[in-house]
């Protein structure tokens, strides 16, 4: 039972990373040069993210189907059947809601994306839909559901760690991208702060 669902869980896994990674990639936007303007914060975030989408993330899949077990990742045994599979069932939950916010948050940035601590360029545009209605950054909430969801069903100590460092990445991030955005967009950025509070969770209206 466990070696069926693991394996599942690992083709799932492959197939969304596969997905992620083409989007990532291929999609307009994405393949610009761009430099972080943020210094070393923003340059951390976008080597470790880059490595966890496009790299860790498939081979993750891989040791799933082919069963094998890495020490590195220092996974907990879990000694009950009920308790893994229910961390691993709310692990790919967290792993898909993540993956598919990715995919709509990247596909309403079209040619506007940037990496983490770009400044826009002229040619950007402010983007106003999707989930950008909902909250202001949610492409950093993507990134933290997929990883988290990973952590769990692996139930590995290696991937907590690196959740805790990019949820600390994130926070020091998201203050200098907005200082940024403001200075891109003074009148609207300030009037979509307005309307839409929440930076990575809804939040009602001060």
């Amino acid at each position: 039972m466990i070696a069926a669902v693991s394996n599942l869980l690992g083709i799932i896994i492959l197939v969304v990373s596969a997905i992620t990674g083409g989007i990532l990639i291929l999609s307009p936007g994405s393949i610009r040069l761009q430099r972080p303007d943020c210094g070393w914060v923003g340059w951390t975030f976008n080597i470790i993210n880059l490595l966890f989408f496009l790299v860790l993330i498939p081979f993750c899949g891989v040791m799933m189907i082919a069963k094998i077990d890495i020490p590195v990742f220092i996974c907990i045994e879990m000694s009950s059947t009920p308790l893994k599979i229910f961390l691993e069932l709310i692990g790919i939950i967290s792993f898909l809601l993540g993956s598919l916010l990715l995919f709509w948050s990247r596909v309403s940035l079209r040619r506007s994306f940037r990496l983490a601590g770009v400044k826009p360029s002229q040619t950007d545009y402010l983007t106003l839909h999707g989930p950008y209605k909902l909250i202001r950054h949610p492409m950093y909430l993507s990134a933290l559901l997929v990883l988290l969801g990973l952590t769990l069903v692996l139930t590995s100590i290696l991937m907590m760690a690196m959740f805790v460092i990019m949820v600390w990445l994130i926070f020091k991030l998201i203050p200098i991208e907005e200082q940024q955005l403001d200075q891109a967009y003074p009148l609207a950025y300030a009037e979509y702060c307005r309307r839409v509070p929440g930076t990575m969770f809804p939040s009602k209206r001060k």
